[in-house]
């Protein structure tokens, strides 16, 4: 999106990216490291705008999460399974094993990104909190998202990722399918923050970003690379289907 927004425009400027989970992006805007922030977390979005520390909060496009799992399937899931129903069903199998039992069944990133949020969110729907307990069958793994995906592969577990996560390594993994896909419960919206007096270059490259060619850009993303398969949404497409 910077390439192309410098090439349309001709501005002669650099546009630096800071990569980052959701909740160390804000800080950074909120102390002036950066002058736009690309945000996964819509409430703490909100919660700048209430505190005056940010403004312009804009969708900018819809990531997608996934439930996924080995193809042995321990806990019985369907693609008819809501994001909800499906980590019951594996609390259930959890719930069901031997007290001194070694099996593991669910992988968590556990590094506070928003996949790891949108993992305890749908957990607490259940009014579970398997990583403050400790739990046998669930995994703590602090690593990027493609290591995190290709580790619940070989340990043959469940796991929440993302879109463009399984799309780059889905020809690495051995024994994995999807499980769950589509929903609002599982729709990761992006939202664009600027600080409390943004700039004008700021300002200029938000407006590119909502414009419909950024739009088409961002649906069209992926496609050349993943079998026709595009990683995002736009703003306005809230699902694939």
């Amino acid at each position: 999106m910077a390439e192309d927004y410098l090439k349309e425009t001709k501005q002669n400027i650099d546009i630096a990216w800071y990569q980052n989970i959701s909740a160390n992006t804000l800080y950074e805007l909120k102390n002036g490291i950066v002058d736009i922030a690309l945000v996964y977390e819509p409430e703490e979005a909100e919660k700048a705008i209430k505190e005056g520390w940010a403004s312009n909060r804009t969708l900018i496009f819809n990531d997608h999460f996934l439930i996924v799992g080995p193809n042995t399937n321990p806990s019985h899931l369907n693609k008819s399974d809501t994001a909800p129903h499906a980590f019951a069903k594996i609390a259930k199998t959890a719930n069901a094993l031997p007290a001194n039992s070694s099996v593991k069944l669910f992988l968590s990133r556990d590094d506070g990104s928003g996949t790891n949020m949108k993992e305890r969110t749908l957990w607490t729907l259940l009014e579970l909190l398997p990583w403050e307990e400790n739990s046998p069958w669930y995994i703590k793994l602090h690593d990027f998202p493609k290591n995190a995906l290709i580790t619940a592969d070989k340990l043959s577990v469940y796991t929440l990722t993302d879109r463009g996560t399984w799309l780059s390594n889905r020809k690495k993994l051995k024994h994995y399918v999807i499980y769950i896909e589509g929903g609002d419960v599982l729709r990761n919206p992006c939202f664009a923050l600027l600080n409390q007096h943004p700039n004008k270059l700021a300002l200029d490259f938000l407006h590119y970003l909502q414009s419909d060619r950024a739009q088409t850009l961002i649906k069209n993303f992926g496609k050349k690379d993943h079998d026709g398969e595009a990683l995002f949404t736009s703003a306005k497409q809230l699902d694939f289907k």
